[in-house]
């Protein structure tokens, strides 16, 4: 099977997407495990003056390509906090590499949220993610709560003054090298961390761990393979992880029939995953979280089923937040101008459920001996910009000064298309495409009748606000 046929087989999968259609050869009368929702619309919990927050994660010791997040000169970022790796440090060396990444963010306009991941206090070594190569402490419920309680409860009467809103419970706890307790201690530490911050800030924005992107394509693959599905779990399996398995660094192991999905899904990381995304899943519906953090690298062709499965079952009424999206690429399959693409495809897709903000990931690639580069940045690592990076500076540049964010359907020279339109007072953004063509980005008039007009004026394109 072709990778665009995978594509457009797991697009299909009914279970995500509602409804057997294309070349899926799974039964149409089969039940979805879940049934499909349609959400409510949530306003985001917008932190700038316009009408979608964008943001950049870069590294600060990679000097050469901070330029560009200064050029830009607003967004969102984040920092990381390990409880564990400073809670015996004296309090001026606890809070400096915090103070910093504050002090920098702000240098360029940025604004600040933290994660805040409790570590390892046992002196273990740390965890290696075995396909992207990433060492860290695994958390787990604190070993003294009240103690921790206390650190969070500083942290935030610190921060909150200087401007610090939103707070996140650990990071990607489905991943090894992120949390190594179960899913009730997740929970458990979710509430400790929740309450403390609400109670030193009770307007604080506070967010669940974010599943890692990876940890999607086993979680939604195995509820389809579990309600009798079995071909269409295996097409939305291959379709999720066909960049990943056909440049090298997947974490989870190819599939070429529905037996080795079986194996797959059987084995000890993906159950582990799974069972974490579920426990995920009880905390974010639970009360104890404002927004849902999502985290997405995959092809983004990829991203409406993806939206859908979480519209199945996200049931609090709270807004979604993209603390991480970008672009995992391995191998010689890469091209700069396909990953321009896929990033319109990607930030229009995001912006047409009116997620935000919505946070790249990475500026740009830390090179190390040994290290293949994964995710793609927009500034290569001497500061060079990309064609991706001249994308995303467009998008910045109309989502800071915009009015208003817009879903759009239609067609561009017939053939059905959709996309998204950030209106602006001087000028406005659309990116649109069809399902076979590459993306348009259209520089049209400031308002949002006028660039609707504009809109009509394109040629070839008839697209209107949906």
């Amino acid at each position: 099977m072709s990778r665009r046929a995978v594509l457009a087989a797991a697009v299909a999968a009914a279970a995500i997407l509602g409804g057997c259609t294309g070349s899926t050869p799974a039964p149409t009368t089969t039940a979805s495990p879940v049934p499909n929702r349609s959400r409510a619309p949530v306003a985001p919990i917008l932190r700038g003056s316009g009408a979608v927050d964008l943001g950049l994660k870069w590294n600060t010791f990679l000097t050469a390509p901070l330029s560009y997040a200064q050029q830009l000169g607003w967004g969102e970022t984040f920092t990381e906090v390990e409880w564990c790796a400073v809670r015996d440090l004296a309090p001026g060396r606890q809070f400096g590499p915090t103070d910093r990444a504050l002090q920098q963010a702000r240098g360029f306009g940025f604004g600040l949220m933290i994660k805040l991941r409790v570590g390892d206090c046992t002196g273990a070594a740390e965890v290696q993610d075995p396909a992207e190569g990433l060492n860290k402490h695994p958390s787990t419920y604190p070993d003294d709560p009240g103690r921790y309680r206390a650190f969070i409860d500083t942290m935030v009467r610190r921060y909150q003054p200087q401007g610090v809103r939103a707070w996140a419970i650990e990071n990607e706890v489905d991943a090894a090298n992120f949390w190594s307790g179960t899913g009730q201690q997740y929970a458990d530490t979710a509430k400790l961390v929740a309450d403390a911050v609400r109670a030193a800030d009770p307007k604080a924005i506070i967010l669940d761990a974010g599943i890692s992107s990876t940890g999607y394509g086993v979680a939604m693959s195995g509820d389809l393979l579990e309600a009798g599905r079995p071909e269409e779990a295996l097409a939305l399996y291959r379709a999720y992880y066909a960049r990943r398995h056909g440049g090298g660094g997947a974490r989870f192991g190819p599939a070429a029939s529905v037996d080795d999905l079986r194996r797959i899904l059987a084995d000890q990381p993906a159950v582990a995953a799974r069972e974490m995304v579920a426990a995920n899943w009880e905390v974010v519906n639970s009360g104890a979280v404002s927004a849902y953090q999502l985290h997405f690298y995959e092809d983004p062709r990829n991203l409406p089923t993806l939206l859908q499965y979480i519209d199945n079952h996200l049931k609090a009424a709270i807004s979604i937040e993209a603390w991480e999206v970008g672009v995992a690429w391995p191998g010689a399959a890469y091209t700069e101008a396909g990953h321009a693409d896929d990033l319109a495809r990607l930030v229009a897709t995001l912006l047409t459920r009116r997620i935000s903000p919505i946070v790249y990931l990475p500026l740009a690639f830390t090179p190390r001996a040994g290290k293949e580069e994964i995710f793609r940045g927009l500034v290569s690592p001497q500061g060079q910009v990309l064609a991706p990076g001249r994308v995303w500076a467009r998008f910045a540049a109309a989502a800071k000064t915009s009015t208003d964010v817009v879903a759009l359907t239609g067609s561009i020279d017939g053939s059905a298309a959709v996309g998204a339109l950030v209106v602006g007072p001087g000028g406005s953004l659309a990116a649109a495409w069809t399902s076979t063509g590459p993306v348009r980005l259209l520089d049209l008039p400031g308002g949002r009748e006028a660039a609707v007009r504009g809109l009509a004026e394109q040629r070839g394109v008839r697209l209107s606000p949906n």
